[in-house]
């Protein structure tokens, strides 16, 4: 397997994204109006669950070095990261699932942090569980535990990106142009307005999505897959693309916002993929 297999997916990836941005240059705010509707269930749905790829990423390689590694330390190392994982997805569940979604009644700081604890823990414990029924292949081992711990450095260099670029780009979210009343504080997605304190662009909810891109590695741990690249790119942009679908829905972004945050995420798996295929794969 080499990343040579992918480039054709990953010239129409950049293609779609640049006529997106292209677009978004012209309709960006019109696209927000046409398509605002944030009580669709759909939208709420997918704003509950988009980032849950991204924060799957830690329970998942915590999962992979537990059953993985034989030094005692770095199987301790393995529940730290899976135990650690679970809080974080944990965490985002609660958010988004009950204090979103009415439930202020149970709303407050320290009822967050309990909650989040809880479904973490619970997590972390059913993975666990499965853990013993699941028989990895001594041949899946070294690129296995390898990727897991490059989708976690992948999957925070991610953050850092879309994160930072919020700060400095300080765009302003649609649905905060509705409550003002007036448009006039939106600006185009090439205009970084500084630090303001908004952070509509890049996507968030897009880019953890778009940690799903881990998935082009799976040719790489089992041949089995070596056939199948294609899916391995086409379930990740779908599932990508819907969850940025709903953002503009939800108002929370823009056209130009969603096609950034998506660029983020699979530019870097991309980079991660050349890097592993270049310096760490076996060969």
């Amino acid at each position: 397997m080499t990343i040579k297999k992918y480039t054709p997916y990953i010239i129409i990836f950049y293609v779609l994204a640049a006529a997106a941005l292209v677009c978004a240059s012209i309709f960006d705010l019109k696209i927000d109006i046409w398509l605002n509707n944030p009580e669709d269930p759909f939208a709420i749905w997918f704003r509950n669950t988009g980032e849950i790829p991204a924060r799957l990423v830690l329970p998942l390689a915590g999962a992979v070095f537990i059953k993985t590694c034989e030094k005692p330390f770095e199987r301790f190392c393995g529940y730290i990261v899976l135990f650690g994982g679970g809080m974080y997805l944990g965490f985002h569940l609660v958010s988004y699932f009950l204090f979103k979604n009415g439930n202020a009644h149970i709303e407050g700081e320290a009822v967050n942090i309990a909650y989040g604890l809880v479904y973490g823990i619970g997590c972390s414990v059913i993975i666990l569980l499965v853990l013993p029924h699941i028989n990895i292949p001594k041949r899946m081992v070294r690129p296995l535990r390898t990727i897991a711990l490059l989708g976690i450095i992948l999957m925070f260099v991610h953050v850092g990106i879309v994160e930072g670029t919020k700060i400095i780009w300080g765009r302003v979210r649609f649905r905060d142009l509705l409550a003002a009343g007036s448009y006039d504080a939106f600006t185009p997605w090439y205009h970084p307005n500084g630090i303001t304190g908004n952070k509509s662009f890049p996507s968030g909810h897009t880019g953890s999505a778009g940690m799903s891109y881990l998935m082009m590695f799976m040719p790489y741990i089992s041949k089995k897959y070596e056939k199948k690249t294609a899916l391995c790119f086409i379930l990740p942009l779908v599932y990508t693309s819907i969850v940025a679908f709903t953002r503009l829905v939800m108002g929370a972004h823009y056209l130009s916002d969603v096609t950034a945050g998506g660029v983020i995420a699979f530019t870097v798996v991309i980079i991660g993929i050349a890097i592993y295929e270049k310096r760490l794969m076996k060969r």
